[in-house]
């Protein structure tokens, strides 16, 4: 089992990092596509925009305006950034059943914030699958905010983030049975009874349950970041990383909606003149590429949640017209 989950690990990780950067400098090269916008607009006060990221981010003050949502979300998405080190110790898993983090592998803090995020990921993940299913549009139709969101990426992603997080939880457990924890401590303040439950194996078996628990981890991890890097248009999964983008470059530096004075509008990023427009001003937007770069970054950054749709008047009043599904088309 060890050689056959080294050797698919490998073969995945070398796989989906390649495709992975090719996808991102196709990414790249499609927002270049799109209209400049008029200079200084999106890139003034860094710092303040710097600022502006890290307190959306980390205060989820979008979405934990969404209750029980944001608050799931928020555990899901501090998981996928913050326990990116458990792939690195799954790696080392996959040659020695009982390989831990230089320095930090047996550092309590860093183990107990481990079991914490690791087990609110999944505590998290199940909360939204629940939510997904309780707003299912098999029932209410058009009334759901999910009524024409792609169903199966969105379960893909669920799926991924579930089983992630499950091996995350198995191999810190089968760690404190492999290094012989026999009472409650910090560093399994959660696990510990699995810990415990597992004790009364054998040694070829706990590593036998590493190699497949770590040989699992690392394949599903990529084997997402392979279909996400061949589905670039898969905002479900790539919102997690141009989300931070999209909120740098907002309109306003300091975080505020773009509601307001209407901009003025623009051709090759620079304001029309009205009264003297040049024979090659672009009046409106006829062609996808005639959205300016910071557009294309927002079609590509949607989840399809449906926020945009539950509140659309026109949409809830019966009318065709639904900002999501445009965004979609």
């Amino acid at each position: 089992m060890q050689l056959a989950a080294i050797v698919v690990s490998l073969v995945l990780i070398v796989v989906g990092v390649a495709l992975f950067a090719r996808a991102v400098l196709q990414i790249v090269n499609y927002m270049r596509l799109g209209q400049s916008v008029p200079a200084g607009t999106r890139t003034d006060a860094p710092g303040q925009r710097t600022v502006t990221v890290v307190r959306e981010f980390l205060g989820h003050t979008r979405m934990n305006r969404w209750g029980v949502v944001g608050v799931a979300h928020w555990f899901v998405a501090v998981g996928f950034f913050s326990l990116l080190l458990t792939i690195v110790n799954a790696i080392g898993q996959l040659f020695q059943a009982d390989w831990l983090l230089p320095v930090i592998g047996e550092w309590a803090p860093y183990n107990v914030f481990v079991e914490f995020i690791g087990t609110m990921t999944v505590l998290g993940i199940l909360a939204l699958i629940v939510i997904r299913q309780l707003s299912h549009p098999r029932k209410p139709g058009r009334k759901s905010r999910f009524a024409g969101s792609n169903f199966g990426q969105a379960y893909f992603v669920e799926a991924v983030i579930l089983i992630v997080g499950v091996c995350i939880f198995m191999l810190h457990a089968l760690e404190g049975a492999q290094h012989h924890v026999d009472s409650y401590e910090a560093s399994f303040f959660i696990s510990y009874p699995v810990v415990s439950a597992l004790e009364g194996l054998d040694v070829s078996t706990l590593q036998n349950l590493t190699y497949f628990f770590a040989g699992l981890k690392i394949a599903t991890s990529f084997i997402w970041m392979i279909t996400v890097a061949l589905k670039t248009d898969m905002g479900v999964a790539w919102h997690r990383f141009l989300a931070f983008p999209n909120i740098w470059f907002k309109r306003d530096a300091k975080g505020g909606t773009a509601l307001g004075a209407l901009l003025p509008m623009t051709s090759g990023g620079k304001p029309i003149d009205f009264t003297d427009p040049g024979d090659d001003d672009v009046f409106g937007v006829s062609q996808v590429e005639q959205f300016s770069w910071k557009g294309l970054l927002d079609f590509s950054t949607c989840t399809e949640c449906g926020r945009c749709q539950s509140q659309c008047p026109a949409w809830n009043t019966g009318k065709p017209l639904s900002p999501k599904l445009l965004i979609m088309s």
